[in-house]
């Protein structure tokens, strides 16, 4: 059975009363931040997600997914609940839409990502909202259940990469992947995890930042068995969320996300592959 993951701008507008996550994110020195985006402009009613905020801050690695006091604390914090209809968007592409969308996910919101994000709405005929942020009265501050903890850690994917358990898929660019091109991050080496294959995940999407159609993604997916264990992987687990997403949606039934990705990875005395997969 496959996943609802994304619904289109015409599906949102007939939604009764869901609440608009707007996860818009961007890499340090963009400029420009989601939450600056944000308040210029919004889906009705939205609230804002930081990637960087409601995190794990006991990690040095950046953004690594929150446990269920911090994710509790966001909710209330919204004067939300949780048990929301939730659709999550980005202004920009669906790099912060899919991590949030896998956040949400975990703790067992009912939430799908809104195909094509703020663009795709405001085409569709939706209003936008400017000015003053709509804002909820706090509430009670109840903590979550954990419904599927699919993250995986570097003795996970180590394991995988030798026993062959699992298929490790890396969103990065080519030139991460295979080496050739220097890593944003200080300090990490370049190259891939070894056994890995590459699946950038801009071929996932299509030219208006949606995601492929089901018959595309079937063509851009590895042909390998719907019960192959999954691990997808990035720079630093955003952006294997998208990976996530599609092979949820393409029927994928075990998908996990290495969540501390490159920027773990390529930092401990881990062993690294550099060439083409």
């Amino acid at each position: 059975m496959r996943e609802t993951v994304t619904l289109s701008a015409i599906q949102a507008l007939a939604e009764s009363d869901p609440v608009f996550v707007d996860a818009s994110w961007f890499l340090p020195g963009a400029g420009m931040t989601g939450e600056e985006v944000f308040e210029e402009r919004r889906l009705p009613r939205a609230v804002f997600f930081d990637l960087d905020g409601v995190c794990d801050v006991s990690s040095p690695l950046p953004h690594m997914a929150p446990g269920a006091a911090a994710f509790a604390r966001w909710l209330s914090w919204q004067g939300l609940s949780g048990g929301e209809k939730f659709i999550v968007y980005d202004q920009t592409s669906m790099v912060g839409a899919a991590r949030v969308w896998w956040t949400f996910r975990r703790f067992g919101c009912d939430v799908r990502i809104l195909d094509g994000g703020l663009n795709a709405w405001r085409k569709s005929g939706g209003s936008i909202e400017t000015g003053e942020i709509f804002r909820r009265s706090p509430a009670i501050e109840r903590a979550p259940r954990m419904i599927w903890d699919d993250t995986v850690n570097w003795e996970d994917v180590s394991f995988a990469s030798r026993s062959g358990g699992a298929l490790v898929v890396d969103a990065r660019a080519p030139g991460r992947f295979e080496g050739s091109d220097p890593e944003p991050r200080k300090g990490l080496k370049q190259g891939h995890i070894p056994g890995s294959i590459n699946l950038p995940f801009p071929t996932l999407l299509t030219a208006d930042g949606k995601l492929k159609s089901e018959d595309a993604l079937e063509a851009a997916l590895p042909r390998v068995s719907r019960e192959t264990r999954i691990i997808t992987t990035c720079g630093s687990g955003v952006t294997a969320a998208i990976l996530s997403a599609a092979f949820l949606s393409a029927g994928f039934r075990d998908v996990r996300l290495y969540d501390g990705s490159w920027a773990e990875w390529g930092a401990r005395d881990l062993p690294v592959e550099t060439g083409p997969a």
